[in-house]
């Protein structure tokens, strides 16, 4: 399967509402521990959340969003993550939101975090981070052999390129945008580095947008001008 995460960041393992072990949190955790209610195909929600701590919401569709901490020594911060609500039988954990949103191996938008040289101010200096998702197991790991196809084009026989690209053109994604529209940096102790220390939030999903993952592994160079 394709790793998509960045090397040396710790992510949460846990599914579901997050623990709510501060009065500032609690707002986070209320809003964690209601479900949507809702399956239209799009939806708009706020939250807010501490360092440390996770954020999860029910967003209908049988997902779930997540904020998982990143524990990192450089000033942590949060992994966007969409999830099942369960683990797979097999218990191998899994995630919806990684394989759809390049650049792999990579520091990209599903991060607001502290990490691979970015500072804490550095990594808030972006508000807007945008994401793409698959929306079931199934789709998880079809989108995986695409991927690898994709990042690997050797590995793939002849014959099965028709196959992967048919894959890719027929596995529909969804899109997610958060918006920080306020956040708080903690100066380090002792030397070590400041730390993202709260934000407040704003999510907008689209689960019909129209877009595929071959949409995403290649775009559509834009139009030459007349």
């Amino acid at each position: 399967m394709i790793v998509a995460c960045l090397c040396g960041l710790t992510l949460g393992a846990t599914l579901g509402p997050p623990a709510c072990c501060s009065p500032q949190n609690r707002r986070a955790a209320d809003a964690a521990a209601s479900p949507s209610g809702s399956d239209s195909s799009v939806l708009h929600f706020t939250g807010e959340v501490t360092r440390g701590q996770p954020f999860a919401k029910d967003v209908g569709h049988n997902l779930f969003f997540r904020l998982t901490p990143a524990t990192s020594e450089e000033g942590g911060g949060w992994v966007i993550e969409i999830l099942p609500p369960t683990e797979p039988a097999d218990g191998d954990p899994i995630e919806f939101a990684a394989i759809a949103t390049p650049p792999y191996h990579a520091y990209n938008d599903r991060y607001i975090a502290a990490a691979f040289g970015y500072s804490a101010k550095e990594a808030l200096a972006t508000p807007v981070r945008r994401f793409n998702f698959v929306q079931s197991v199934e789709d998880e790991h079809r989108a995986d052999e695409v991927v690898n196809a994709a990042l690997y084009p050797s590995t793939v026989g002849e014959s099965e390129r028709a196959r992967v690209a048919a894959e890719s053109a027929a596995l529909m994604l969804g899109t997610g945008q958060i918006r920080i529209v306020k956040s708080k940096i903690a100066s380090g102790k002792e030397g070590s580095p400041d730390v993202i220390a709260w934000i407040r939030f704003e999510v907008d999903l689209n689960f019909a947008p129209g877009l595929t993952l071959q949409d995403v592994l290649a775009p559509h160079p834009p139009a030459a001008k007349r």
